[in-house]
């Protein structure tokens, strides 16, 4: 049996305030041909298939052209819910579009059953937090009290599926969306992940215990989690800087049953993304001259860039004339280090306070952090605003 191991598509994410809708079908497009090429039996797909829980219309057209794709040319599709999905909406018609070879766990079910192909067990589990996996354990009867966390919740859902007679009978692959750790080692993290606060929702990876394969998602870089048939696929395109040195890669998977046992391996397939996501580091001069070298195309590339002068400006208008998906700037000078800070991101956190988001703006466009007597400007001035006052002498 073999298969191909995908996560974490995101459809309709925007990098730089841009959609990524034409990179996304570009992933999408390579996926199929992959699928081909490599005489695939199925496509995995472990969770996080768009950005929001209310997806834009362009999302769902790349989703729907996808899936009808794979149901033409006779590949199964076997896909979960991430944390950033909406189970109820990605899993719409799932019993109809099961006759056709796609099969979609948006939410938990009562009734965990298996998708044999070819003689395997795929059992899909869509992301779930504890309060999921308590409310289903006490549909079924099972130990309510045992479920305190991710990882003792995770645990009653695979021992409930180690339990059944089905499990016994082949080898069994479980697709799953959360984040799983090795005796409590995180693995490599990506900004654009969200987690609980803490890591509390971390899952150990013995939950999985029996399993032969673990096709997982929710993490963006392509790694194993203690053992080589536990693994994240990782998400095909780059979609934050902190990803930028990942290798981001498909998994291809072929997995037999012997006397001897079930023989598990794999490979990975490089993803060629549309427009590339990368960092370049110099003076806003010698930026601006290097980018005028570059191919054309090369410049629609996503940028972030570390700006090394000491006093720069009108750094970001500047570099988007060179580069117009410009997606960070990071000053890393002396005025930065002495003043202890070296990150600023053009992505707006609204979470973040109106003054600690107009100290980053400026921040950006001076080079340098605001003085005492400015911040207490700025302070008074939002404080008056906030407040519907009047001038700020």
């Amino acid at each position: 049996m073999r298969f191909v191991h995908t996560s974490d598509l995101h459809l309709g994410r925007k990098l730089a305030q841009m959609s990524l809708e034409r990179d996304c079908a570009e992933v999408l497009s390579q996926l199929k041909e992959l699928v081909g090429r490599s005489a695939a039996q199925a496509l995995v797909v472990a969770g996080d298939v768009y950005d929001s829980p209310n997806p834009a219309e362009v999302a769902v057209r790349l989703w729907d052209g996808f899936i009808t794709d794979m149901a033409d040319l006779g590949v199964p599709v076997l896909a979960v819910s991430g944390n950033h999905d909406s189970g109820a909406r990605l899993a719409v018609g799932s019993d109809l579009i099961a006759r056709a070879g796609i099969h979609i766990m948006g939410e938990l079910q009562d009734d965990l059953h298996p998708v044999v192909l070819n003689g395997v067990n795929f059992w899909l589990i869509p992301f779930v937090r504890p309060a999921d996996v308590r409310a289903w354990a006490s549909r079924l009867g099972l130990d309510v009290d045992s479920v305190i966390n991710y990882d003792t919740g995770l645990r009653l859902l695979c021992d409930h599926i180690r339990s059944q007679e089905a499990f016994a009978e082949r080898p069994n692959v479980c697709v799953a969306h959360q984040f799983v750790t090795n005796a409590g080692v995180p693995p490599e993290r990506s900004d654009s992940e969200h987690f609980s606060l803490g890591s509390l929702d971390n899952v150990d990876r013995r939950v999985f215990d029996g399993f032969d394969y673990v096709a997982l998602g929710h993490l963006h870089g392509p790694q194993k989690v203690g053992e080589d048939t536990i693994r994240y696929a990782g998400s095909p395109l780059k979609l934050s800087a902190s990803e930028i040195r990942q290798h981001k890669s498909f998994a291809v998977v072929g997995i037999k049953a012997t006397d001897e046992g079930t023989r598990v391996k794999f490979k990975l397939v490089p993803v060629e993304p549309l427009r590339d996501f990368r960092e370049v580091r110099g003076s806003v001069e010698e930026l601006v001259a290097n980018a005028k070298q570059e191919p054309e195309e090369q410049r629609e590339d996503f940028i972030h860039a570390v700006v090394t002068d000491d006093d720069p400006i009108d750094v970001v208008a500047r570099l988007r004339r060179v580069w117009p998906n410009l997606e960070q700037v990071v000053f890393d000078n002396a005025v930065t280090r002495a003043a202890g800070v070296e990150q600023l991101s053009e992505e707006v956190d609204f979470e973040k306070d109106m003054r600690e988001l107009f100290r980053e703006f400026f921040l950006a466009q001076a080079g340098k952090p605001l003085e005492d007597d400015e911040a207490r400007l700025v302070d008074e001035a939002m404080e008056s605003v906030l407040n519907g006052g009047g001038d700020v002498a």
